[in-house]
């Protein structure tokens, strides 16, 4: 006998809600990468711009070369920085967590009911997002994504809502025939004129 708090939906939108605190958070970290990134290739670019400009012009100006040191230092510094927070490795770790909880999700909802199975995949979905996120990112990403998926509910709402009401405004009216309120009576095949001329011709 499995005794469990919560129902099938519930146990669906508790797992959804902290699947999607992890893509955000994933979201997050990816958007402050390609900013890294973006910045090392700007800066790089520029750097060697500057370089093959002194030498086309043959320039010996002690500014420019300060200019390419210190965009060389500030190239470093970011790329540093991002070594430091080990952005593609926690990246990649929420990746494989959130990847486990689709996995575990569509296993419940292809579920019946309730199982045994079902309650030690949600356990250790539990312990997959404890693991991810910081206790202070559990709170705030959990707050993003409840909000996300109440928005998304309430317009899948507003959206059958307004698909029910096309359907009813150009739904098909019962005909008196199909309604059984007609006198008028339906016969399929050939008539009994057909059936006069084939007698005649033969």
């Amino acid at each position: 006998m499995i005794r469990v708090n919560k129902s099938k939906q519930e146990l669906e939108n508790d797992i959804r809600i902290r699947r999607d605190s992890l893509q955000t958070l994933h979201q997050r970290l990816k958007k402050t990468s390609d900013n890294f990134q973006l910045w090392i290739m700007g800066i790089s670019t520029l750097s060697g711009s500057i370089e093959v400009t002194k030498l086309t012009l043959g320039l010996n100006d002690p500014a420019l070369d300060l200019t390419s040191i210190f965009m060389a230092s500030v190239t470093t510094l970011i790329a540093s920085f991002m070594r430091f927070k080990d952005l593609p490795s926690r990246m990649e770790i929420l990746v494989k967590a959130s990847s486990d909880l689709t996995n575990v999700l569509k296993s419940i909802r292809d579920a019946p009911q309730i199982s045994v199975e079902m309650v030690e995949a949600y356990n250790e979905c539990l312990a997959v997002v404890e693991r991810s996120l910081y206790p202070d990112q559990r709170k705030e990403f959990f707050a993003i994504a409840n909000r996300g998926v109440l928005s998304i509910t309430k317009s899948e709402l507003e959206f059958k809502k307004k698909l029910h009401t096309i359907n009813e405004k150009h739904a098909l009216k019962t005909t008196d025939i199909e309604a059984g309120k007609s006198n008028e009576i339906v016969t399929y095949g050939a008539s009994a004129e057909d059936d006069d001329d084939d007698q005649s011709i033969q």
